[in-house]
């Protein structure tokens, strides 16, 4: 495992940690906390959204991890620009999240933890139909004035290019 990588784990559980327990201590805060606990508290969404997108990159991570040991590979094949890609995604894929959790008036954080979890989770379900816009047809095979696109069906007429129609059989 590569110096870079270590250090990207290593932020995050940090992160990841530091925020969980911010977390706990804001739902346990009382009248009688310490002033910084009551900050918090009053500004528990800042600390619940940072909390959130580690559990939306934990979601990512393990993914990864999960298609990685079933290839039957273990943690020396990690690479730095395999974990790099759901994190430059990640703000597409934690947006719809944050919008569930802003509308809704359950004071249930391990719902929304669960569903940042399985969006991270499941990142890639977002984007494998993306592909790139193939180019137009030059005929259109149900336009009105293409004949040459369908073949006439058997007792019609069709038109020929010499004027005269032709009836199938």
């Amino acid at each position: 495992m590569s110096k870079a990588l270590k250090f990207l784990i290593f932020i995050f559980f940090v992160v990841f940690i530091t925020s969980g327990t911010f977390m706990v201590l804001i739902v346990n805060a009382d009248d009688n906390s310490a002033p910084w606990i009551a900050m918090l508290a009053r500004n528990h969404g800042i600390v619940f959204v940072w909390h959130l997108a580690c559990w939306m990159t934990l979601g990512m991570f393990s993914n990864y991890y999960w298609d990685l040991f079933n290839m039957g590979k273990g943690f020396e094949s990690l690479q730095v620009e395999r974990i790099i890609l759901p994190l430059l995604v990640s703000p597409i894929v934690f947006y719809p999240t944050y919008n569930l959790w802003l509308s809704s008036s359950s004071q249930s954080f391990i719902l929304f933890e669960v569903i940042a979890f399985q969006s991270g989770f499941f990142w890639q379900a977002l984007f494998t139909k993306a592909k790139p816009m193939e180019p137009a047809a030059t005929t259109i095979p149900w336009s009105v004035n293409n004949t040459t696109a369908r073949p006439a069906a058997p007792g019609k007429t069709t038109p020929t290019t010499s004027g005269a129609t032709e009836i199938t059989r």
